[in-house]
């Protein structure tokens, strides 16, 4: 038995232990997992670009939602300005014009959006950006301050809304504050 280890220990690489291999079957091996190394990649590859692919459109998907909801509700912001505008429309024509005309361009803006696709909208937006930076910076700044006031609202809301147990009898604008004798309208 020794003697075979010994002749296996010196045998050349390609050749088994009877001296019946050839160089040919590492040859072989090495290429069928050179095959399998090339197919597991090639599977991989495919399934990381159908993953990205459905990951896209995911993303498509939900921006164009989100596009629509935003388009949707600056519609609906128009059409509360326009009601406003109509109620002054007797006691102001000027201020009334001017309601309309605010309420006419956020209908525009609401169209112009439900009009593009997403990466049309983010192209215009660089553009703007570049031809008039501090337009657009005073713009995002302004619809900053509007959508913190309006999340803060609708958290105030909410909060009101939360704690009403239905009893109005909770809340008196005309109660006297025993310290100061202050009625609370007044303050």
């Amino acid at each position: 038995m020794k003697s075979h280890l010994l002749h296996r220990e010196h045998a050349p690489a390609g050749e088994s232990q009877s001296g019946a291999g050839s160089p040919g079957v590492l040859t072989q091996a090495k290429d069928a997992v050179t095959q399998t190394a090339k197919d597991t990649a090639s599977t991989l590859k495919s399934a990381a670009s159908e993953t990205a692919t459905r990951a896209r459109a995911s993303v498509e998907k939900a921006a164009t939602e989100t596009k629509e909801d935003a388009a949707e509700r600056l519609g609906n912001y128009s059409s509360a300005i326009d009601e406003s505008a109509r109620s002054l429309e007797e006691k102001d024509p000027n201020i009334a014009w001017l309601t309309h005309q605010a309420a006419d361009r956020l209908r525009t803006v609401s169209e112009y959006i439900r009009g593009r696709d997403f990466v049309a909208l983010r192209q215009d937006a660089e553009n703007l950006a570049r031809r008039h930076p501090a337009a657009f910076f005073g713009g995002m700044f302004v619809a900053g301050l509007v959508a913190g006031n309006l999340m803060k609202a609708s958290a105030s809301g909410s909060e009101i809304g939360a704690s009403d147990d239905g009893n109005s009898a909770d809340f008196n604008p005309n109660a006297r504050f025993p310290e100061t004798g202050v009625m609370g309208a007044e303050l």
